[in-house]
Formats: C-alpha cells, structure tokens, sequence
C-alpha cells in the first residue's frame, strides 16, 4: 500500500444515498419496544408499534456514522443524501457538520417518508441522488487540499465509497441503478476542475437493497468484483428489521474494526437494589488490539473467538477482573497498543454503566480464559480526557529485559526443548552431493524425505512430554535401531534386552522420572509413571513397523505385558510384510545407508571391476566412490589419466594377478659397473 493509499483510503470519504420514497415508509417486522410499569393488571396490551422501512435504514445509518466517529475523530468523513422527488444533503464534508446532533436536527427536519399514494404529478426515485453522490465525491475535503498545496510531486488519489440504501424489484433493477452512478461518474469527473474539486479516481459501491420482512425478494447478493477502472460494485439483500446487523457488519469490514464482549460485569438489579447480576456489554474498536491474542497458541484463541448472535462478524469474549481504584496501574506500562472503544448498544444500561464507570476515572483489567483452564490478563479499560481506550498488556518480555537466550522459547518463558538430541538428529540426517548420475526410476531426494517421515513418525519436541526418550540408560539402543528400514537377529535381541530391563525396574519398583526432569511436586505416582511409559512405547514401536524384525519387537513388548488380544496387529502386519516382498524381488537396503550411496549392482546395472575379495573397500564409503568415477572417467576417454609404470610392465600369473618387480633400474646400475 502507497503513502497516498494509507493518508487517503477508501473509508475517508463515505457516503451514503438513503431512498426517501413513500415504499420505504412501508412496516417492516421490527417494533418499537414499550415498557409500561404502571399498566392495570388483567388490561389488554397494546397493539404492537412497527417500525417503517425508512426508520429501520435511517437508525442503521446514524448508528454508522456514531461509531466511526466515536472511534476516528478525524480523517473518515461522512455524509448522507436523501432523496425522493430530489435530492438533499444532511451534512457536508465540514468537520462541524460530522457528528450525530447535526443529523439528528436535520432529520427532524427532512420528516418520514410521503404515503403511499399514487400520485402523477410526483416523481419519487433514489436515481436524485446519484448525481449529488458523484458532486459530493468530486469536492475536496481539508486534507486533500492541505496535502495538494504541498510541493513533493505526489498526486493526491481521491478513493471513496458510496452506500445506497433502497428497494429494487430484481437484479436487472440492481445492474440499471449501477449503469446510471456510473454514468454520473463519468460525468462529474469530466467538469472536476474547479480548484475544490478533484476527479474520482476510485469509488467502492455497496448497493444495500431492503424489502419488508412479509415478502420474498428476487436480488440476490454479490460480493465485491470490478465494474471499471473506478468503480467496483458490492450488492447486499436484507429484510428491513434486519438492515442493522448488516450495516454494522460492513463497518467491521470497511475500517478494520473487531468486536470485544466484556463479560461477567457484576452490576445491581434495576428493580431490585440488594440483588446483583453479570451482565455482558459488546464493544467496537481497531482489529490490532486483538493481534496478540490470535497470534498466539491457537487452542486458547479458540476459546475466547465465538460468533455473535445473529451477525456474521466473531467477537472476542474477555472477562471482567477486579478493577482498581489507582490510575497510575504498573500494567499500563508495559502495554503494546492503544485504541480507542465505542459500546455497540449505547442505550442499554450495561453499557451505560460500564462507561460511567469508566469516565469516573477507575480501570478495568479483562482476562483471556485459556482452553486449559488457566487465566491471563490481556487487556486494559481506561479513560483518558473524556476519551476511552483500551490497552493490549504485553504477554511476554520488555524491551528493557534482556534478549531470551537459545534455550529459551516465545515470550522468553524457558521451555524443554530437546535441542541436544535436535542436533543429533540433524548430524545423522547430512546430505551430500554426489556427481553420480542419477538412474530414471529412482531420486534421491525422495528417498532423504522418506527417511525424515520415518524417522519423526514419533519425535516429541520437548523433555517434558516424554518419559521414553529420558530414560535412554533403558531405551537405547532400542531408540536408535528402531527407525532404521531394517533390523538383524543381533539387533532384535539389543531392542528385546531394553524391554527386559524395563520389566526389571518396574519389578525393583524403581522410580523412572527423576526429579531435576520434573517438578517434585508435580511427579507421578510410580505406577502411573511405568503406565505412561509402556504406553508410550508402544506408541513409537507401533510408529516404526517396517518389516518383520520390527513386529518381533513389538510383539516381545506384548507379550511382556500380557496383551494377547493385540497379537492380531501382529499378524495382519507379518502378512502385509510378505505379501509386499512376494511383489518386490529387489533388495532392501539397509538403513545405514545413505540417500547419497552409490546404487548397487543389481540397481543400476552397471559392472565394477573390483577385487572386494582380494580389497578390503568398503562399498559405502568414500573411497569407494573414487574408484568408480576414476573406472567411468577411463572407460569413457582412456587418455584422461596415464596409467602407473609398474602396472604397463606387469607379468600375469595363472591365477589373473598382475606381478611387477620393483627397483629394476639397481640390476641396471649393477651391470653397468661390472662392465667398467
């Protein structure tokens, strides 16, 4: 996103064309509550009071435009445009005409919608004003003006977005009202030259087309998606009663706000003054102060994230702590971001108190309930100059706290990592490069990444959610041979003799966790120690179960602990193993190897004049590998190496050996002198 993108987006100007027609003064199914505290008993109620289409968008508009500017006081303007037979503005760009009062006056003002009655001498449409919509969004605002009378060469862009609430009869009565906004873009932009004025250069339309509740509407909803080069179109069809849960979802979305419900705020009963109740108020605010906590383990995010009745939107349930009396709180100072907050409901009384509470100078401090059951404070209520805010408390360590070290995990906390046995792993598990060809029906790459699921089937990452791999005076070999691809007799036994030796110290009723690896207060009983260690390791063995050796393991542990109704794991596993080796006559090889070993004879095809009888060369070693690329290097260009002077003057026995008798110049030396 450009400067100009973040100084001048699209929520900076906002405007909204609300249809005033006499269809829009039609009942909707949403009514006017009415508490009557004195009415006679056994008295008939009063016939219900619904609210006209036109009051239900109007209220839905002025608590828009209360929230935006309860939370940005400056830089996101609003203006609102009425129309029926023509078209009237509420308010200008002007920041002494951006607050609630000043629409309310004028609202009062406008009055409710004509009857319908048919009537040829009027016309009544919402098309009015689309074109006092483009004038309006052509005008520059203070901002724009202060940032195009500075000199830096930079264009200032005139983005906005336009919100038209009416009634349309289907989607081609959706795309005609799009066809004729656009036009009437088209046409301002083109006398856009006043010195006040500026062109559109993008505009967001959000057509919201409402109904009453009693019957079916044909206008479908359609997300946003580009119309041209400055326009992009979003359409949205809601029943009357419910145009308010829609209007306040859009706000979410078009200034990156989040929902926060404060909940379990002890508050007296109205009627009842020595009885109390918790109740929960919703507040609005910046989506950044919610950062830390969705950042975070994700179990405990989803403990507190749940969806808000009867919206679309999620809010973040905090509970109310205890609040405190001093201002000057210790953990205000280590808080990471500041946002203001508005009530979503400012006419409820929860929320009233929980504002008065707040202007009177106290604090409130909200905790996230994790999924295990813990609490941690995240967040602040406080008030400042009449104004509130809410604070993110820092959860983990201070810029003035020294860096955590290596060992230490997220936030500084120090955690159990296995780091010792990580670099190990990571010892064992080096590739190298190699200038072997590869053949076609094999890679090697694929192979090193079988290796690695293989050996992390089962790999905990931390000392403490493991007792097997603490216990490695018992558990090895056992540990290291049971990841490899395949296991001698010798091997098997090593594994079987760990397993025996387990049995022993449970026999011995020894302690298996020692202290210094756990909290003392925390440890196990022994039994329920040597009950997490058998079932752990059965855990991995079941993990590593690659050819029959590896059942043989599996089934000794069994059979150790008396489990004969596991033998059929077993057995289904022995018949798998010999059904794949009937189907597969290639060699297994060995998992010493590495994934960058030369292939062997029968793999590749190719035939190594090596004496392995007569040598002792190893065939995975390095050595190895020199030999065969100085044997491929000569069979492919003979001259690229001479060949040893001894071996061009070797006698061959009968047995195939090659026999050369060194020093032969001393008989040469020997005869010259005889001669003198």
């Amino acid at each position: 996103m450009s400067l100009m993108d973040q100084l001048f987006p699209a929520n900076h100007k906002t405007t909204f064309v609300v249809d005033h027609t006499p269809y829009l003064g039609l009942a909707s199914n949403s009514h006017i509550k009415m508490d009557f505290t004195k009415r006679p008993s056994g008295g008939v109620p009063p016939a219900p009071i619904f609210k006209s289409m036109w009051t239900c968008s109007i209220e839905a508009v002025l608590e828009y435009c209360r929230i935006v500017w309860d939370l940005f006081p400056e830089g996101k303007l609003i203006r609102v445009i009425s129309s029926d037979t023509q078209s009237r503005n509420l308010n200008n760009w002007s920041s002494s005409q951006q607050n609630v009062n000043y629409m309310l006056h004028h609202l009062s003002c406008l009055g409710p919608p004509a009857k319908l009655v048919p009537n040829p001498n009027r016309d009544y449409s919402v098309v009015y004003g689309f074109r006092t919509a483009a004038e309006a969004m052509t005008e520059c605002t203070t901002a724009q003006m202060d940032q195009a009378a500075k000199k830096n060469n930079i264009e200032v862009q005139n983005k906005c977005r336009t919100i038209i609430i009416t009634s349309a009869r289907d989607n081609p009565s959706i795309e005609n009202l799009m066809s004729m906004f656009h036009n009437e873009m088209i046409k301002s932009n083109k006398y856009a030259s006043q010195p006040n004025s500026m062109s559109i250069h993008h505009c967001h339309l959000v057509i919201i087309n409402t109904y009453p509740d009693s019957i079916t509407c044909e206008v479908t909803d359609r997300p946003s998606h580009t119309i041209s080069p400055i326009l992009d179109l979003e359409v949205h069809s809601i029943p009357a009663s419910k145009i308010g849960i829609k209007i306040s979802n859009l706000l979410l979305k078009h200034y990156n706000l989040a929902s926060t419900t404060v909940t379990g705020i002890p508050m007296k009963e109205e009627q009842n003054a020595s009885s109390s109740a918790n109740y929960d108020v919703e507040i609005y605010h910046a989506a950044t102060a919610h950062t830390t906590i969705l950042n975070a383990n994700v179990a405990d995010a989803k403990a507190v994230v749940a969806k808000k009745e009867g919206a679309d939107y999620e809010t973040i349930k905090l509970k109310w702590c205890t609040p405190r009396a001093n201002n000057n709180l210790p953990d205000i100072h280590s808080c990471t971001t500041l946002h203001r907050i508005t009530p979503v409901d400012i006419n409820s009384r929860p929320s009233a108190c929980l504002i008065t509470f707040l202007l009177n100078g106290r604090s409130v401090l909200l905790e996230m309930i994790k999924q295990g059951g813990g609490k941690s404070m995240s967040h602040v209520l406080k008030s400042y100059n009449g104004e509130i805010y809410i604070h993110t408390v820092s959860s983990g360590r201070t810029v003035l706290e020294d860096p955590p070290a290596i060992s230490e995990g997220p936030g500084g906390k120090v955690t159990q990592y296995r780091i010792a046995d990580f670099g190990n792993f990571m010892k064992l598990n080096l590739l190298q490069p190699t200038k072997r060809k590869q053949t076609e029906d094999k890679n090697n790459i694929d192979d090193a990444k079988e290796k690695l699921k293989k050996q992390t089937a089962y790999w905990p990452l931390i000392t403490s959610s493991t007792i097997i791999y603490n216990l490695k005076q018992y558990t090895e070999p056992m540990l290291s041979l049971m990841v490899k691809d395949n296991l001698s007799d010798q091997e098997v036994m090593n594994c079987k003799q760990c397993i025996y030796a387990l049995m022993a110290a449970e026999s011995k009723n020894e302690h298996l966790i020692t202290p210094s690896l756990s909290n003392p207060r925390k440890m196990m009983k022994k039994d329920d120690q040597y009950k997490s260690m058998w079932t752990e390791l059965e855990t991995f063995l079941k993990s590593n179960l690659y050819t029959e050796n590896h059942c043989k393991v599996l089934q000794c542990l069994f059979e150790c602990r008396g489990k004969l109704d596991e033998e059929k794991i077993i057995e289904k596993t022995l018949m798998r193993f010999k059904k794949s080796l009937a189907d597969r006559p290639s060699v297994i090889r060995a998992t010493t190897d590495s994934p960058m070993s030369p292939p062997l004879t029968q793999q590749t095809g190719i035939k190594h004049n090596i004496a392995h009888k007569n040598v002792d060369v190893d065939p995975n070693s390095v050595m190895y590998l020199q030999i065969i690329q100085d044997q491929d290097n000569r069979r492919v260009n003979p001259s690229s190496r001479p060949q040893f002077a001894g071996r061009l003057k070797s006698i061959q026995k009968r047995n195939g050996n090659l026999f050369a008798k060194l020093y032969q110049h001393l008989d040469d030396d020997t005869d010259a002198k005889s001669v003198k």
